[in-house]
């Protein structure tokens, strides 16, 4: 009887990997097909033009509005319908071999054709042109620059063209390199800063690959949740954003501090150095690297050298920025995006004084619910590299979750913060599955909000859905996932707990 019944068992697990397969291989195929359609097209309300040249490709169609915002939002709603059916599969015991070479020729493709959603990457560009001249991007803004003729700086869309630059001066030294790779095309400075981002997401996944030989179900797992991640893929790589720098920098430092801390310290300064909340892992590392000194973990030494790698980044880069370069980033904390759950209260007369502690509360309240779950006692026990890096991606987990939920400025993209510590973690019990449906349903939600993406091009049928759906229903998504999100931690620990007095 037992061994009909672990035959059964053996079938059913057998025959719902061979069903699930097709269904996220083809939505994440469809997610990238549409997103890779806007792009190649051309100039569009989501593709800010780029001025002449050869790379990246695009056959200057100038698709309308209204065809843009429904492809993408098409590819926004299958890439979650993707991440979903893909995460079950792996639970289910499927190994996604195909779906990395899909994701392999889509991330190459992304780098030969225009980004897509945003006119972020004409900002970068600006910023390194004016950097690579000698100027100083933190206190020179794109149109003050030149006399507002640079044929680089010129560029910057509305209603950025007048801001002078929030990200950190590692990612600016990056900006200036690739604005010295394509002098004064705006095309080539982008296509380069495209390839430098092509290489940062695979680098991350080869990681990955590497780190998790010998145990095939995680390693399937955090492939699907960054390396095949079609939202990923998209809304970040698609988009050209620094945030795939940052965090695939973040997963490069939860890899390598085990055993490398001076290139994980190294990898922190690009993190960090690249946007201030990648801080998050940093912190990670440090709790782990304390919980763990009582398990035979590494000692003061090992600490040393990881502040030493990541000071040998920092320090000549902020040097070289000064001491004016968060100007801009003390600013912005004080900005509030649409589809966040700040907005209504912002727009109902809360000052924003109450931003910041108010953020810090909401994430602390998330940092209770959910440390039981995805750190545990971690790095306490017996010492590892495996269970100290899974502590160290726990920990990071929880604070990015934290922020992500509460933060009063969240766009799509800021979300890559989330996933490479997610792809590590292991959380307790089914508190991972949970965790991970909420957040791609989260993520699909809200990118649907920023559809097309660009604040001019837009017909007004096209501007009234979009800014409608981001300004009337992008709150409540919000709030409905930080709801869900407490409301389901304490639901776990409590079945945690029912489960450990029935044992």
């Amino acid at each position: 009887m037992a061994e009909a019944r672990r035959g059964a068992c053996a079938v059913a697990v057998a025959a719902a990997p061979r069903r699930l397969p097709a269904a996220a291989g083809g939505a994440a195929a469809l997610a990238l097909l549409c997103w890779l359609a806007v792009a190649v097209a051309g100039p569009s309300a989501a593709v800010p033009g780029l001025g002449s040249g050869a790379l990246p490709v695009d056959l200057g169609l100038r698709p309308s509005s209204a065809l843009v915002s429904a492809l993408l939002a098409v590819s926004v709603l299958a890439g979650g319908v993707a991440l979903l059916t893909g995460l079950v599969a792996v639970g289910r015991g499927w190994r996604p071999r195909r779906l990395l070479l899909l994701a392999a020729a889509g991330a190459a493709v992304t780098a030969l054709v225009p980004p897509v959603g945003s006119a972020d990457h004409l900002s970068y560009a600006a910023y390194g042109r004016i950097a690579a001249l000698g100027a100083d991007p933190y206190a020179q803004a794109p149109d003050a620059f030149a006399g507002g003729a640079d044929p680089v700086a010129s560029a910057v869309r509305d209603p950025w063209r007048s801001t002078t630059s929030v990200y950190g001066p590692v990612v600016t030294a990056v900006h200036a390199v690739t604005s010295l790779a394509g002098g004064e095309s705006v095309r080539a400075t982008v296509w380069c800063w495209q390839l430098v981002l092509l290489v940062a997401w695979a680098a991350a996944a080869a990681g990955l690959h590497v780190a998790l030989r010998g145990q095939p179900a995680l390693r399937s797992r955090a492939h699907v949740l960054w390396t095949a991640n079609p939202l990923l893929l998209t809304v970040g790589l698609g988009g050209a954003h620094v945030d795939v720098l940052a965090g695939a920098a973040a997963v490069g430092v939860l890899l390598l501090a085990p055993r490398y801390p001076f290139a994980a310290g190294a990898a922190l300064g690009v993190a960090v150095g690249t946007k201030l909340p990648y801080g998050a892992v940093g912190a990670g590392v440090l709790l782990a690297w304390w919980a763990a000194r009582r398990g035979g973990g590494p000692g003061a030494l090992w600490l040393l050298r990881g502040v030493a790698g990541a000071l040998v980044l920092l320090v000549p880069a902020h040097l070289w920025a000064g001491a004016h370069a968060y100007d801009q980033t003390r600013t912005a904390s004080r900005y509030v995006s649409l589809a966040t759950v700040w907005r209504p209260l912002v727009d109902a007369g809360v000052p924003r004084s109450v931003l910041l502690p108010g953020t810090l509360a909401l994430m602390a309240v998330v940092a209770v619910l959910w440390w039981p779950l995805l750190v545990g006692r971690g790095a306490a026990l017996p010492f590892t590299p495996d269970r100290w890096r899974r502590c160290a991606a726990g920990v990071t987990t929880v604070l990015a979750l934290g922020y992500l939920l509460a933060a009063p400025y969240e766009l799509p993209w800021y979300d890559v913060l989330l996933w490479g510590p997610l792809a590590l973690v292991v959380p307790a019990g089914v508190a991972g599955g949970w965790l991970e449906r909420v957040v791609a349903v989260r993520l699909t939600l809200l990118a649907l909000a920023y559809v097309p993406g660009l604040v001019d091009g837009m017909s007004p049928a096209v501007e009234a859905v979009t800014l409608g759906y981001r300004r009337e229903v992008g709150p409540w998504v919000a709030w409905s996932a930080l709801l869900t999100v407490l409301a389901l931690g304490v639901a776990l620990r409590r079945w945690a707990a029912a489960g450990a007095r029935a044992a």
